[in-house]
């Protein structure tokens, strides 16, 4: 399991074998840590299941969350 918060989105990746997997995106809020394979459907902004390599790499492929920037930008000189 690969799990990611970050400024209140979840990101979570469940490796059952090489060939079967679940990763989703979800608001913290929505999120159950001490259950990570279970996730409402109608909570999640994303899912996806396939194998581990692909769903993986959808999820980190998706664009930042709303409101959420991907770069940093650093306002000092």
């Amino acid at each position: 399991m690969f799990r990611r918060v970050w400024r209140g989105i979840n990101e979570t990746v469940l490796a059952y074998s090489e060939s079967e997997a679940l990763a989703y995106r979800v608001a913290e809020a929505d999120a159950d840590p001490s259950d990570p394979f279970v996730v409402d459907p109608d909570l999640t902004e994303w899912q996806c299941g396939g194998e581990f390599l692909d769903v993986a790499g959808q999820l980190l492929e998706l664009p930042a969350a709303p409101g959420h920037s991907a770069f940093h930008r650093n306002s000092g000189g």
